[in-house]
């Protein structure tokens, strides 16, 4: 891209309004300190971005002694890469826009001229790439080097990190960054296996019990045998003292039957005998209300109803004397049986009966804790031998996870290298851009003999930040030129304080914009260096003159 003037200049900073001017292949802008030199380099920029030589696009621009709603507009001429002329417009203030060839267009068309802005900032201006922290430094220059394919970059490897690699990255930043969440992540599931398998070498490691045998079988047998034979053909094995608590319980219910329930219903019945009676009376009186009831219908109605409770009530007493008549005669029967149960014979028997019951329970009992016991050995030993199966499956699955891990960990290590191999590369195809600036962004350790993530710019073997002013801007000037080429910007360089350089060789073939400090010089746009010598030689000869003044006014 070639600048071909500036016009139409109103309110901006410290130029005057309606300032214009040329540039050529090489510019010259010369005048002593603040005399607006650098605010004429700055000017295309803010034109073609709306940034400033600083980066920002944020910046004052207006000047300071106008009024603050005016507009600051500046037009400018430029030739694109393709040879095409085109004049843009900017403006700033009460009105914000910006024209392209006299037509009003947006900031995202004129990014076709100069694509990254902050790329092109350092290509125009190469003192913004030293005011830049160096982590936006080396991002910056990483961004614009020549891509290297997958495929190539995988080419690069050694063919047993190929192989531990497994197939070419595209996004070796992504890559490692979802490895990396993978490493994590399955070191957590590991953490949480480690917990499980102590928890199951804490069973694992239990002292098992031998099973208990029980040995008295065979009386137990004997026993129950005997118990069946004596009370073979006997219903209903009873104790004396159930039979009296039975005899007891009878004995009270049929009292109850008789002295309570059979009264209440013999009462109940006579009151009804009694409403009966009275209904079938002559006079036929309510027993309620104590009316004569003259209603035929009512009275066979009531006598109906009197009627048939008199019958339910003796359905009643009925099954009543007969359900006391079965309890008496299952007390006599229960009695009987008492009385049997008290001879010795049957005494003894049921001493007999009762002995072995009780010696029946207790080995039953013994036979019964054993086997409970013998299921509790049980369960364990089948705890014992599951947590030992687990844990042979939990060390199986920590190693893979082991391996896993080991095998991530290395693909990271690989493409981390790989990523060092292909900014190598990349810096190889660029080498003929730099002459005497080196940029670094990998070194070896010389304990480990690999390959580590640095950055770092040399100026003739010297580190950057170790450099006078002088040589940080030539530095400056071919890190700028290699930013141009290498993205296809093509654009003008501006220098700002060319005067520290003794020497300036133009070899990049593009447009230089230069400021130089003359002493004593007003604003000038000069196009021939030959003039430059000239306004030095009278900015010097001007000095002298001063200095002998200031000699003599002493002396």
């Amino acid at each position: 891209m070639y600048i071909k003037n500036i016009f139409n200049v109103k309110n901006y900073k410290g130029l005057p309004d309606g300032f214009k001017t040329n540039f050529e292949e090489v510019t010259y802008i010369v005048g002593d300190n603040a005399k607006n030199k650098t605010t004429i380099g700055a000017l295309p920029l803010w034109i073609l971005t709306g940034y400033s030589l600083t980066g920002s696009n944020k910046e004052q621009v207006a000047n300071d002694k106008s009024n603050v709603n005016s507009n600051t507009v500046a037009s400018m001429t430029i030739i694109d890469n393709s040879g095409s002329e085109h004049t843009i417009t900017r403006c700033k203030g009460k009105d914000n826009f910006v024209m392209l060839d006299d037509i009003r267009t947006t900031q995202e068309v004129l990014t076709r001229f100069y694509k990254d802005v902050h790329a092109f900032i350092c290509s125009y201006y190469p003192n913004y790439f030293r005011s830049m922290d160096l982590a936006k430094q080396r991002e910056l220059l990483l961004r614009i080097l020549p891509a290297v394919s997958a495929e190539d970059a995988f080419k690069l490897l050694e063919k047993e990190e190929q192989e531990i690699l497994e197939e070419k990255v595209i996004d070796i930043k992504g890559f490692c960054k979802a490895r990396r969440a993978e490493i994590k992540e399955i070191n957590s599931d590991l953490d949480k296996l480690t917990g499980s398998k102590n928890m199951l070498i804490d069973i694992a490691i239990q002292q098992e019990d031998e099973k208990k045998v029980f040995t008295k079988q065979n009386e137990l047998d004997n026993l129950e045998q005997e118990y069946e034979k004596l009370i073979e053909n006997t219903d209903n094995i009873v104790t004396i003292e159930e039979l009296e608590k039975d005899i007891n319980k009878l004995d009270n219910k049929i009292t109850s039957n008789i002295k309570v329930e059979l009264q209440e219903l013999q009462t109940k019945q006579k009151k009804e005998l009694e409403n009966l009676n009275n209904v079938s009376e002559v006079s036929s009186i309510c027993p309620t209300c104590k009316q004569e009831i003259k209603n035929e219908n009512l009275i066979n109605a009531l006598k109906i109803t009197y009627k048939k409770n008199i019958n339910t009530i003796a359905e009643k007493i009925t099954n009543l004397k007969n359900e006391t008549q079965e309890l008496m005669n299952k007390k006599k029967s229960q009695i009987k049986k008492y009385k049997e149960m008290k001879t010795p014979e049957i005494q003894a028997k049921s001493e007999k009966r009762e002995d072995l019951k009780s010696q029946i329970d207790v080995l039953q009992k013994e036979k019964a804790e054993i086997d409970l016991f013998n299921k509790e050995v049980e369960l364990k030993h089948n705890e014992i031998v599951n947590a030992k199966k687990k844990i042979e499956e939990f060390d199986k699955l920590s190693t893979e996870m082991t391996d896993k891990i080991d095998k991530y960990t290395k693909q990271v290590k690989i493409a981390t290298r790989l990523n060092l191999l292909i900014i190598q590369e990349q810096m190889k195809k660029v080498k003929d851009y730099l002459k005497n600036v080196t940029i670094e962004f990998s070194s070896i350790d010389e304990e480990t003999g690999e390959i580590i993530d640095t950055y770092d710019i040399k100026y003739c073997g010297r580190k950057y930040e170790k450099l006078s002013k002088s040589y940080k801007l030539r530095a400056d000037i071919e890190i700028a030129t290699l930013i141009n080429k290498i993205t296809g910007i093509n654009t003008t360089m501006f220098v700002d304080d060319v005067e520290s350089i003794t020497q300036l060789n133009n070899e990049s073939g593009l447009q230089m914009i230069l400021a130089i400090v003359i002493k004593y010089n007003d604003l000038e746009i000069l196009y021939d260096y030959s003039n430059v010598l000239i306004r030095e030689r009278d900015s010097i000869n001007k000095k002298i003159e001063e200095s002998s003044n200031l000699l003599q006014n002493a002396a």
